[in-house]
C-alpha cells in the first residue's frame, strides 16, 4: 500500500509584537518562535517525512525583522529533499508586496496563492490541490474543487474557517458538505490555533494542526504539529506537542487568605516550581477577602514577581466588610459607601445588582489607591 509521509502544521506567527508581555519576555517569546520552527524542521528530518504544510499565517503582520526573514529560508533550506507547501492566511494574505512575493523562496516550497490550483508530484503517486489568502477577509470559499484523480493520493492545504449548514464568516468558510464530497485523503487546515483531532467527512480525513506555540492567554495548553501517514482510503497521524511554553490561565479562591503573605505562599504551593520558572499564567483572584487586607494587584506582584517566569493578576474578589461601619467614616471611601448604601434603600431589585456591582468595583478602585482630600 503507498503511504505518504507528512507533517502538518499551521499558525506560527512570526514576530508576534506580544503586547500583553513585558518587553523582556515578549524579545524571548519572538526568539522562541524561532525556536520552534526550528524543531519542526528538526523534526521533518528526524521522521523522515516526504511533505511538509504549513497552512497559514506564517507571519503575524506586514512587519517582519530581515534576520527572521533570513532564518526562515535557512531552516527551509535544511529540507531541500522535501516538498513544502504553504497557503498564505487572513495574517500574511498574498498580494504584490507580501513576504510571499517579494522574497526568494527556494524550489522546493510552493506557495498557493487565490483560487484552488494542483500541484502533481508524479514521484509520489500525489496531486495537491491548495488555494490562499489575497486579502484579510475570504468571504467566499476557497474549496471549489473539480474532479478528483482517485486512482492517486489526493490531499489539500487550506487557511480557514469550518462553516456548519449555512453559516457564513470572513475566513474562507470551509462548508463541511465541501469536504464529505471532495474526494481529498487529507486536508490539513490552519486558522484555529487549538488541535481539532483527526476529523472524517465522506471519505475524507481533516485537521486543524493548531499553532505549534501559544502566543496569548486565549491559547492555552498543549501546542504542535501533526504527524504521520496518509494512504488511499485511511491516514495514520498523530499530534506532536512542541511548543516550549504553556499559557496556563487559572482562577484561586483567596477567601482563606488573611496576609500578603499567605496569598504568596498558596501562588506558590499551587503549581511545580519548575513550571512556574517555565511557563506563563494568568491568574484570576476569587472568593471574599477581608476589609483590612486592602488587596492591591500592584503589591501583590512586587511580592511574587520573582516566583513565576511571568505572572499576571487580575482581581475578581469581593470584599467582606462591615458596610454600615465604613459608611460612617468621613474618607472618600466612607462617604462613597454611605451613597451607594442610600441609593440601595430607594432601588427596586433590578436596580439592586447593579448598584451591588457599582459598589464593589468603586470599593475595588478605592483600594488600589489612596485617595487624599486637599484641605487647603
Amino acid at each position: 500500500m503507498r503511504k505518504i509521509r507528512i507533517l502538518h502544521c499551521a499558525d506560527i506567527h512570526f514576530d508576534t509584537p506580544f503586547k500583553e508581555l513585558t518587553k523582556e519576555v515578549a524579545n524571548n517569546s519572538r526568539e522562541e518562535l524561532l525556536e520552534v520552527f526550528k524543531k519542526i524542521i528538526d523534526l521533518a528530518i528526524e521522521e523522515n517525512v516526504q511533505v511538509v504544510f504549513i497552512a497559514g499565517d506564517v507571519f503575524d503582520n506586514f512587519t517582519v525583522s530581515k534576520s527572521t526573514l533570513i532564518f526562515i529560508i535557512s531552516q527551509l533550506n535544511r529540507i531541500k529533499d522535501k516538498y513544502v507547501f504553504i497557503s498564505p492566511g487572513n495574517h500574511d494574505p498574498f498580494y504584490e508586496k507580501s513576504f510571499y512575493n517579494i522574497i526568494s523562496w527556494p524550489d522546493h516550497v510552493h506557495i498557493f496563492k487565490g483560487k484552488m490550483s494542483k500541484k502533481e508530484i508524479s514521484e509520489l503517486d500525489l496531486v495537491v490541490y491548495g488555494a490562499g489568502f489575497l486579502k484579510k477577509y475570504e468571504r467566499e470559499t476557497l474549496i471549489k474543487i473539480k474532479a478528483v484523480d482517485c486512482s492517486k493520493i489526493n490531499m489539500m492545504i487550506l487557511h480557514g474557517d469550518i462553516a456548519y449548514k449555512d453559516s457564513k464568516n470572513d475566513y474562507n468558510p470551509i462548508n463541511i458538505n465541501d469536504i464529505s464530497s471532495s474526494n481529498i485523503d487529507y486536508i490539513a487546515l490552519g486558522h484555529i490555533h487549538k488541535f481539532s483531532g483527526i476529523l472524517k467527512e465522506g471519505n475524507s480525513f481533516y485537521a486543524y494542526s493548531g499553532c505549534p506555540q501559544g502566543r496569548g492567554f486565549d491559547e492555552t495548553g498543549k501546542k504542535g504539529v501533526i504527524i504521520g501517514e496518509v494512504y488511499k482510503g485511511g491516514v495514520e497521524l498523530r499530534f506532536i506537542p512542541i511548543n516550549k511554553r504553556d499559557y496556563v490561565a487559572k482562577e484561586i479562591d483567596i477567601s482563606d487568605c488573611n496576609t500578603y503573605e499567605d496569598i504568596r505562599e498558596k501562588l506558590i504551593t499551587i503549581f511545580d516550581e519548575e513550571d512556574r520558572l517555565n511557563n506563563l499564567y494568568k491568574i484570576i483572584l476569587t472568593g471574599n477577602i477581608k476589609g483590612h487586607l486592602n488587596l492591591n494587584t500592584k503589591v501583590l506582584m512586587e511580592k511574587v514577581k520573582t516566583d513565576y517566569y511571568f505572572i499576571k493578576l487580575l482581581n475578581n474578589t469581593s470584599v467582606d466588610i462591615d458596610l454600615e461601619e465604613i459608611s460612617n467614616d468621613y474618607s472618600v471611601r466612607g462617604q462613597f459607601v454611605k451613597l451607594m448604601l442610600e441609593k440601595l434603600k430607594e432601588a427596586d431589585d433590578g436596580e439592586k445588582e447593579i448598584i451591588n456591582k457599582a459598589l464593589n468595583i468603586g470599593l475595588q478602585c478605592l483600594s488600589e489607591e489612596e485617595v487624599k482630600i486637599n484641605d487647603n
